[in-house]
């Protein structure tokens, strides 16, 4: 039987506590302004004409249409100065395309050749879906059939076994090993050669990948793809951190591999590279078969993402490269901060090379060394007001994440300067 999110169980626990969140994997700062003005225009805009319009009347044009001129102009609230520029014509207020606005779908195809390398049609591989949670699920849903065997490599994001629950599949688990010393995460690749087989319908690949932060190599996605092609597995590529890299390792998508690509449905969305978690606007891009029906169950399940902030997300994927190639440059800093403040308080903790997270080993704690992974959670959230996530929490089988908490290092310096004074007080 499915059940509701740990994560999001943990923010409310630290909301009822009042607790520094570091666990969900959400930011306390702004979301992009470009992409913020970009759903402002369209939802008072209304159409192109009136974003257009928006773009370039000035403080001066508002006033002097006003009936009293400057003075009560300046007496009004931004409210009301906003009413007046609503356009009384609409649009991007209502129902668009189920499968995503034509110029988001531009956007993302352009986007993805940008940086992946290759350029998926918009009209028959890419269809915007409500976050990479929904394109996931709508995946699964389009390959697999209930029984299906599907390989999940652990640790892995809690959504991967509850949408397998859900669809009634059987994940087979391949588990990542820490090697403390080398400060690695390791596949076993032979491990994952036995448990491959005809059997298995999908490949469910995150890459950056949460909880770890480890990038998958060139070498170590080839050999992944020969298993997959050798048995007719398709992989399905959960991509959302693929501009917070930490290290000189560089991001390679599973399509880009030779002969992957009409064997890869890649999964992305906005809410990571945008600061904008609760915009809840993804794409899937997919091989032509599989868009038909990948759209069709994300018709009838969520029937589109919110119009407003779809003509955002094409402002945001339209950035200039050197947007992205900043996104990283804040997360450094924040990295050392937390870092050095679990391992001051006994954590053992290998950096990652990417994402916003610390997969960290609490076994040298004292004060929490010999709780389970839960209870080891909420000693912290409880007694030192800081909120993490139970390393077992991103297991199935075995007692690998009984030693492990996750803490995210996406908030602001300021909260995480305060997460990180409570830490030093653990004792």
């Amino acid at each position: 039987m499915a059940k509701q999110s740990t994560i999001r169980l943990i923010t409310r626990l630290a909301d009822q506590y009042q607790a520094i969140n570091l666990a969900q994997g959400f930011t306390d700062e702004t979301a992009n302004f470009e992409m913020v003005w970009g759903a402002v225009t369209a939802s008072l805009g209304g159409t192109e004409e009136g974003i257009s319009r928006l773009e370039e009347i000035t403080l001066e044009d508002i006033s002097q249409s006003m009936a009293g001129g400057t003075a009560d102009f300046l007496k009004m609230s931004l409210k009301d100065v906003l009413k007046t520029l609503q356009n009384p014509k609409d649009v991007f207020n209502q129902y668009s395309y189920p499968f995503g606005l034509p110029e988001l779908r531009g956007a993302i195809a352009d986007y993805t050749e940008r940086f992946a390398g290759f350029r998926p049609d918009p009209e028959t591989e890419i269809t915007v879906v409500v976050g990479a949670t929904e394109g996931l699920f709508t995946a699964l849903k389009t390959i697999c059939d209930p029984g299906d065997e599907i390989i999940v490599i652990q640790p892995f994001h809690e959504m991967y076994l509850l949408q397998s629950v859900t669809l009634d599949l059987k994940p087979v688990y391949i588990t990542l090993k820490e090697n403390p010393e080398a400060g690695t995460w390791n596949l076993d690749r032979d491990e994952l050669e036995k448990a491959i087989n005809g059997n298995t319908k999908a490949f469910v690949l995150n890459t950056p990948h949460n909880p770890t932060g480890k990038v998958f190599t060139r070498d170590e996605m080839e050999f992944i793809a020969g298993l997959c092609k050798k048995h007719g597995v398709l992989v399905i590529t959960d991509e959302i951190y693929e501009h917070i890299l930490l290290t000189d390792k560089r991001h390679c998508s599973m399509a880009t591999i030779d002969g992957m690509r009409e064997h890869t449905i890649v999964v992305n969305s906005i809410s990571k590279m945008g600061n904008a978690t609760g915009w809840r606007v993804g794409w899937v891009l997919s091989p032509p078969e599989y868009t038909p029906t990948i759209r069709g169950i994300h018709d009838t399940i969520v029937l589109q993402a919110a119009t407003p902030l779809q003509k955002g997300a094409e402002r945001l994927l339209r950035l200039d490269d050197g947007f992205y190639a900043d996104i990283r440059k804040g997360y450094i800093e924040k990295l050392r901060l937390l870092t050095e403040a679990l391992r001051k308080a006994g954590f053992i903790v290998t950096s990652p090379e990417a994402t916003y997270y610390l997969f960290a080993d609490y076994s040298n704690v004292p004060v929490i060394s010999s709780l389970p992974p839960m209870e080891a959670a909420m000693y912290l959230i409880e007694k030192m007001g800081v909120a993490s996530v139970p390393g077992d929490n991103f297991y199935a089988v075995g007692d690998f994440g009984d030693r492990y908490l996750r803490f995210a290092f996406c908030r602001s310096l300021e909260t995480l300067e305060a997460g990180a004074e409570r830490l030093q007080k653990i004792g």
